[in-house]
């Protein structure tokens, strides 16, 4: 009887301990974008509850490393590769897409699956690192559903798509020409004054509409301008315009200008499972569905494709498959983009924005 539990005692100290899966959330934890880090580590937290309840990776469980960037690309490199050193199967961030592309080369060089649920800047998967997921819709993707907005209002529209020459910018405004058969494209500095040429262009070319590809200041500038010359276009803008300085520069001349915005992800989610997975003071604003969807993510590529192989889950989540997470079903692109982007229009009048009843 000694000897059987003696035995049983060496195979139980013997057997291999069960490894923690690390996973890396890394965003701005204080500061002014602190509130951000905070919702991404909510969401992350609660995810990772959910999937070690439930077992966690086949049968080993999940626990968080948190790096603070500061939303800075300098501090974004260092905290990579504190992260890489610790040998994190994912990380979740960062949230700040000038951060999410400084930190990626390191995480790429140390085979580590990278899903950022709030960088929307094109760079992020436009340079086509095989281990990069977002969760967020691309900036210029806003292009694909103005494009689809202005000729449904209009199919016969003039357009004239007025830009400041910026990356993100130009990649909208780009993309944007591209999607519509004809129009005029003006490009102007930014913190310009002079709005003569661009008031001139967009008369002679009889625009129906502008498509203000500029910040809230430039396009409430232009917008009061091309107001006072008695241009009557239809005004849209991204998301850069929901902005207070966009109304306190237009003035009543910004009534009626549509915006893209990201849809909230709360109203895509299962307010049910919310409800359960999300209580008490993790809240559901912002990056915390997001952030928890992405542990969603990894988990199913990990348990299809092997938690120790980065590019394998990579590969499985750039594949094609459906992948249920708490924002719905989600599918990804060869570039690691969402294969469904998600905006809803918004609408100035009087000085506030709303949801456009007209989506």
């Amino acid at each position: 009887m000694r000897l059987t539990s003696f035995l049983l005692a060496m195979i139980a100290f013997s057997a291999p301990a069960l490894a923690d899966i690390l996973v890396g959330v890394a965003g701005p934890m204080g500061g002014q974008n602190g509130v951000f880090g905070k919702q991404m580590q909510a969401g992350v937290d609660a995810a990772v509850t959910v999937v070690n309840a439930g077992g966690g990776i086949n049968g080993e469980p999940l626990r968080t490393v948190t790096v603070d960037d500061a939303c800075d690309t300098r501090r974004a490199f260092d905290v990579s590769q504190d992260l890489a050193r610790q040998d994190v199967r994912v990380v979740v961030g960062h949230f700040c897409s000038g951060a999410t592309i400084a930190a990626a080369k390191t995480y790429l060089e140390a085979g580590i699956l990278l899903i950022t649920p709030s960088a929307t800047l094109p760079a992020v998967t436009d340079q086509q690192n095989w281990n990069v997921v977002r969760l967020a819709s691309r900036d210029d993707a806003q292009a694909d559903v103005a494009a689809q907005r202005i000729l449904h209002d209009d199919s016969n529209a003039k357009v004239a798509i007025v830009s400041d020459g910026t990356p993100a910018m130009r990649s909208l405004a780009e993309r944007l020409k591209n999607r519509l058969s004809s129009g005029i494209e003006q490009v102007i500095k930014p913190g310009s004054s002079n709005f003569t040429e661009v008031l001139s262009a967009v008369k002679q070319a009889g625009s129906t509409v502008v498509y203000l590809a500029l910040s809230a200041s430039d396009a409430g500038n232009l917008a009061k301008a091309l107001r006072e010359d008695n241009v009557a276009a239809q005004l849209y803008g991204p998301d850069l315009l929901l902005n207070e300085v966009y109304w306190q520069k237009a003035g009543d001349a910004g009534g009626g200008t549509r915006v893209t915005f990201g849809v909230d992800p709360l109203t895509l989610a299962n307010r049910f499972r919310v409800g359960q997975v999300l209580s008490g003071e993790a809240g559901t604003e912002g990056a915390t569905l997001p952030a928890f969807a992405a542990v969603e993510v990894f988990a199913a590529a990990a348990k299809a494709a092997g938690v120790n192989n980065g590019r394998a889950m990579a590969d499985w989540i750039k594949g094609g498959a459906t992948i249920p997470t708490i924002l719905g079903d989600l599918q990804f692109d060869a570039r690691g983009d969402l294969v469904s982007q998600r905006f809803a229009w918004y609408r100035w009048s009087a000085g506030q924005f709303a949801e456009d009843p007209q989506q």
